[in-house]
C-alpha cells in the first residue's frame, strides 16, 4: 500500500515504460518519468550520434549535459567514458540506474549535478539536450530552449566540439555556425542536431534516414519546376529531406519537377522511386469539385485510404466524413497547381533498390 502520490508516481513510471516500447531499447527495465521519456532520444538515433562523436574522439571522456533519463549517455557509454550532468538530482540518479540496466559499468562514468551556466568542467567535447518544454507546451525556437542561446554559445566557445539537440522544427537561420543534421527514424522526423567544432562537416545541412543508414549533405537548392498538366507519377518528399531543404539534391533520382512553386511535390512521367520520396501512380485526376470526387469513389465502392492536402484550405478530417464505404487502396490528394486545385487519386508504388 502507498499514498496517492506514491501510487501516482508508480503509475506514471509504468505508463512511461509502456510508451517507450519501440523507442528505447531497454525501456522495459529503465526508470523514467513522463517528462524524461518524452524528451529521451530514441536508441537508434542516440547510437547514430554516439558513433559520430566517438569517430572523432574515440574512448576519450565526453560530457552529456542535460542528461535526462540517460538515453544519449547510455549510447555514448558503450564506447568510452562519459560525464553525465543535469541540474535535477533525480535525473542524474535515473541515468545512473539506467546505465546499469543497459549493462554499462556505471562506476566507469561520472555523475554530476550542476547548472549549465556554471559547469565546473574542462573544455571536453559535449552533447547538450536542452529542455524544449515550458509546462505542457512544446517549444521549437532556439531562443526558448533551456539553457538558452547565451549559455549554449558560451559552451560552444569554451568546449569547441558541441552537439546540440534541437527539435526538428527549429529555424536553421537562428542557430549558431556549424552543421545542422535533421534525423528521421522510420516515418518520424525526430530531431535536428547542430554539430560544431571538429564534429561539423563542410556543409550547413544534412538529412539522415537513420533506419536506412542513408545520408546526404549540401546547401539549399531551388527545385526545378515541372510544366506537366497531367503527370503519370507524383512524388512526395519524406519529411527529413524536405525539412532540410535538400530535395533538390535528390530530385534527379525520380526524374521529376516541382508541380507548383513551393508545393514540394514533384511530378513526372517515369516510374522512378527513391527512399527519399513516397511515389504514387496517378490513377485519376480531376479539377477539385467535392461532389464529383465523392461520386467517383462511390462508383468504385470504396472510400480513400487516406487524404493528403498541399497548398489548399480543405481539412482532411472533415473531408473524410463525406465518403461512405470501407477504405480502399487509393489515396486522395488535393494539390495546388497555379489557380487550380487538382484532385488526384493515387496508388502508392513500392521502392526497391532495383527501381533506382
Amino acid at each position: 500500500h502507498g499514498t496517492l502520490d506514491e501510487v501516482s508516481v508508480v503509475l506514471e513510471a509504468l505508463e512511461s515504460r509502456r510508451r517507450s516500447v519501440g523507442r528505447l531499447q531497454h525501456g522495459s527495465t529503465w526508470l523514467m518519468d513522463r517528462e524524461g521519456m518524452e524528451q529521451a532520444t530514441r536508441t537508434r538515433v542516440a547510437e547514430h550520434k554516439a558513433k559520430r562523436i566517438r569517430h572523432h574522439f574515440g574512448q576519450e571522456t565526453v560530457i552529456d549535459l542535460c542528461c535526462g533519463i540517460g538515453s544519449d549517455t547510455a549510447a555514448l557509454a558503450r564506447h568510452g567514458s562519459v560525464i553525465y550532468v543535469d541540474r535535477d538530482p533525480l535525473k542524474v540518479e535515473l541515468t545512473r540506474f539506467n546505465l546499469s540496466a543497459s549493462h554499462s559499468d556505471a562506476a566507469a562514468h561520472h555523475p554530476l549535478v550542476a547548472d549549465a551556466e556554471r559547469l565546473p568542467l574542462p573544455p571536453l567535447p559535449i552533447h547538450v539536450d536542452p529542455a524544449r518544454r515550458q509546462g505542457a507546451r512544446r517549444v521549437y525556437e532556439y531562443s526558448e530552449m533551456i539553457p538558452g542561446p547565451e549559455v549554449i554559445e558560451g559552451l560552444i566557445q569554451h568546449h569547441g566540439s558541441v552537439a546540440l539537440k534541437c527539435g526538428p522544427g527549429v529555424d536553421i537561420e537562428n542557430l549558431p555556425s556549424g552543421e545542422v543534421e535533421w534525423i528521421q527514424d522510420g516515418s518520424d522526423l525526430v530531431e535536428a542536431t547542430l554539430w560544431t567544432g571538429s564534429w561539423a562537416g563542410s556543409t550547413r545541412r544534412t538529412a539522415t534516414l537513420v533506419d536506412r543508414n542513408l545520408q546526404i549533405s549540401g546547401e539549399f537548392q531551388h527545385l526545378q519546376q515541372s510544366s506537366l498538366k497531367e503527370p503519370a507519377y507524383l512524388h512526395e518528399p519524406c519529411s527529413v529531406i524536405e525539412r532540410s531543404g535538400l530535395v533538390g539534391h535528390v530530385q534527379p533520382e525520380v526524374a521529376a519537377g516541382e508541380w507548383h512553386p513551393g508545393l514540394g511535390w514533384l511530378a513526372g512521367q517515369e516510374n522512378r522511386t527513391s527512399p527519399w520520396f513516397r511515389t504514387f501512380a496517378v490513377v485519376a485526376q480531376f479539377g477539385w469539385h467535392e461532389k464529383k470526387v465523392v461520386d467517383w469513389f462511390r462508383q468504385k465502392g470504396c472510400a480513400p485510404k487516406a487524404i493528403k492536402t498541399r497548398g489548399v484550405k480543405e481539412d482532411p478530417a472533415q473531408l473524410r466524413r463525406r465518403f461512405s464505404g470501407d477504405a480502399g487502396d487509393w489515396i486522395l490528394a488535393l494539390l495546388r497547381r497555379g489557380q487550380r486545385i487538382e484532385a488526384c487519386v493515387l496508388e502508392e508504388q513500392t521502392h526497391t533498390e532495383s527501381s533506382k
